[in-house]
């Protein structure tokens, strides 16, 4: 069965959802990042990718994509957690992302 998810995630947040199917599939996504927020400093927001609980992927800090395979089993939850101590990336909605997962590499 092949399956696609399309979202969008707005700061520091967890986005969280199901395998509908078994077999390999993808996570990727774009981040935009605030550069310099009222002199607050660059972003180092970090984006980890859970499986079931257990992190399989961890971005590099203030990066703008990611891109990770895994391989599922039916409903193994698959959570992406955006998460910063930077000072620029704290404020409302600063931090937004597409993100999509699905079946395949």
């Amino acid at each position: 069965m092949s399956w696609n998810q399309n979202f969008t995630a707005t700061g520091l947040s967890t986005l969280s959802t199901y395998a509908p199917a078994a077999g390999p599939a993808f996570v990727k996504g774009k981040v935009q990042v605030p550069t310099l927020v009222n002199g607050g400093g660059a972003s180092s927001v970090v984006v980890t990718v859970n499986q079931n609980g257990s992190p399989i992927y961890t971005g590099v800090a203030g990066a703008e994509g990611f891109y990770t395979v895994m391989s599922c089993a039916l409903n193994d939850v698959i959570a992406v957690v955006f998460s910063s101590s930077a000072a620029a990336d704290q404020g409302l909605n600063v931090i937004k992302s597409e993100i999509s997962i699905g079946s395949g590499q």
